[in-house]
């Protein structure tokens, strides 16, 4: 996958650029001790359409960045003015990393916007969808399908962490807006509880643009 970063997700030919300052945050003071975990192995959660994609994408952030990074935001573009189809036809992710020994599991303010994939032709203008700065974890997601065809819309799941300080209250999730606001088949894909969303995968046709098979890569966070 070709990866490229983003300044506002928009979409430039420059490489990644990795410890950027994130301009929402300030940087934590140094940690005392390590307090969190994340496993180094990943269950999957995956959604298919009927119809098979002939090509590949991925983001996995914690593989290609380090084991605090998570996968907290999306951009998307729409499908051409041209295409009475609603799907998703550009994706941008950003992988945001968190401090692993601060019990607070803070954002440290280091992040990597990364190209997803693109159709041939999109919709100027990127839809955003992203999960709060503070106390928040991305825990899955949720789609918006035709359910023989394609992904029309996403938004992510997250958690706070509950009130021991030591666990993920994953019994109350909330959820990021959706990134356009199509209408569809709600999907789920949910980490098993205790784990959060480090990447995902996903197949597409490299015709029509339109996502066929969707998989996220969840990883136990343990305090």
């Amino acid at each position: 996958m070709v990866r490229f970063a983003f300044a506002l997700f928009a979409l430039s030919a420059a490489g990644c650029a990795v410890d950027a300052a994130d301009p929402d945050l300030v940087a934590d003071a140094p940690p005392l001790s390590e307090n969190w975990t994340v496993s180094s192995s990943a269950t999957n959660q995956s959604w298919s359409a009927v119809l098979a994609g002939n090509a590949s994408a991925f983001i996995h952030c914690n593989l290609d960045y380090g084991e605090g990074y998570m996968l907290t935001d999306f951009g998307v573009n729409e499908e051409p003015v041209a295409n009475p189809a609603e799907f998703i036809a550009s994706m941008n992710g950003a992988c945001r990393e968190f401090d692993l020994p601060d019990a607070a599991l803070p954002r440290t303010g280091n992040y990597v916007y990364a190209g997803i994939f693109a159709a041939p032709s999109y919709r100027p203008g990127l839809h955003l969808t992203q999960v709060p700065a503070v106390d928040s974890y991305p825990i899955g997601l949720q789609l918006r399908v035709n359910p023989g065809t394609h992904v029309k819309d996403v938004r992510i799941t997250y958690a706070h962490k509950d009130a021991t300080g030591t666990a993920l209250d994953v019994a109350a999730p909330y959820y990021t807006p959706w990134a356009i606001g199509y209408s569809g088949t709600v999907v789920g894909l949910n980490c098993p509880a205790q784990q959060v969303m480090t990447g995902l995968d996903l197949d597409y046709d490299s015709v029509t643009g339109q996502i066929r098979f969707l998989e996220i890569h969840c990883r136990d966070l343990v305090f």
